[in-house]
């Protein structure tokens, strides 16, 4: 029976959260659309626009998650308190305790479901949308058919499979041919950093060279060589951090850290995405006790509990901006900014259920 109940309020819980998904996704999905619409003109057609919004919206689904699943957990609580569901489940026995339990376990299932979704679907959309956009309004097909870029002089053929982050060079293929055809040199390279002065320091590089008819290998951790692309010059594609997997985050940092450069908003944003789940699960365990009513003589207004709902998803806004805000402004290491939300609804939901035993 205790596992029924369970299932029970884990699927309302599901249906709450879709239900609001649908809403606040169809809002923010029609104002980004006719944001998108200003920047339609040329190739770039209202079906372009249409196409980009619809691939750009499971991330920024992810941007309102806590929101969703504040609402979300409240509508479904606050019916099944309206309708009597809760003081019925409360008279059979179920303790506060069990609850907690009970919601508990769908918010562990919808953090692991948030992180997978990052990873898997959000963030690979979304540089597809990005990709998309760049080759239809500026025409860069060539950069990525194919084999990635490709450049030809005097026999010597250079290849970059791939420019991660949209800036970072990886993959490196280096052809050098004899005037017979023969093949010469062949050099490969995990990545590189480009130069201005059209000079590339290779990482983890592989050199094959042919001499007197024997193959000699050879591995350098870095090395120099050119003339290649400038950094002005090297074709990027500007695809934006904001989709990018937590790994490739995690990546994109300790290269940033690595070659001397600034990481700070990068190495934020990898630590507010990793975050971001923790705080929805913890916004199902804050709404519990104000949706269902736990502790309360009679059953409470439904929509009071809605209005609260709402007022607690706008002051979690204002204050995730105002903590990150100061948290960079004061020196704050990000992997501290990002959590304090997630320690303060925890508290906050800890606080509740405690009063309410």
């Amino acid at each position: 029976m205790t596992g029924r109940l369970d299932r029970y309020i884990g699927w309302n819980l599901l249906k709450g959260w879709i239900l609001v998904w649908l809403i606040m996704s169809a809002i923010f999905s029609l104002l980004a659309f006719v944001d998108e619409l200003e920047r339609t003109g040329g190739p770039y057609q209202v079906a372009d626009a249409a196409l980009f919004i619809l691939y750009t919206l499971p991330q920024r689904s992810m941007d309102l998650v806590p929101v969703i699943v504040l609402l979300g957990s409240l509508l479904a609580l606050a019916g099944l308190n309206k309708s009597s569901e809760i003081i019925a489940m409360r008279a059979s026995g179920m303790s506060v305790r069990r609850m907690f339990r009970a919601v508990g376990v769908p918010a562990l299932l919808l953090v692991a479901a948030l992180y997978a979704m990052y990873e898997y679907a959000a963030a690979p959309l979304y540089q597809e949308a990005e990709t998309r956009k760049a080759l239809v309004r500026e025409g860069r097909a060539n950069m990525l058919k194919g084999m990635g870029l490709w450049s030809a002089s005097d026999g010597r053929f250079f290849n970059v499979r791939s420019l991660q982050h949209g800036a970072v060079p990886t993959g490196i293929y280096l052809y050098q041919f004899a005037p017979d055809g023969r093949l010469l040199d062949f050099i490969y390279a995990s990545s590189a950093e480009p130069a201005k002065d059209r000079k590339w320091r290779l990482t983890d590089a592989w050199h094959k060279s042919l001499t007197e008819d024997q193959l000699r290998t050879e591995h350098e951790a870095q090395l120099d060589m050119g003339p290649f692309w400038s950094s002005e010059e090297l074709p990027i594609l500007p695809l934006s951090i904001t989709g990018m997997t937590l790994t490739g985050l995690y990546a994109y940092t300790n290269h940033l850290i690595t070659t001397g450069q600034k990481a700070d908003r990068v190495e934020q944003l990898f630590w507010q995405k990793i975050a971001l789940p923790l705080t929805a699960g913890a916004m199902v365990l804050l709404a519990t006790p104000v949706g269902a009513g736990l502790g309360a003589q009679r059953s409470t207004a439904f929509g009071k509990n809605l209005a609260i709902g709402a007022g607690i998803g706008i002051l979690f806004y204002l204050a995730t901006q105002i903590i990150n805000t100061g948290g960079a402004l004061l020196g704050i290491p990000p992997a501290v900014v990002a959590f304090i939300p997630v320690v303060l609804v925890a508290l906050a939901a800890g606080a509740l259920f405690y009063r309410m035993r």
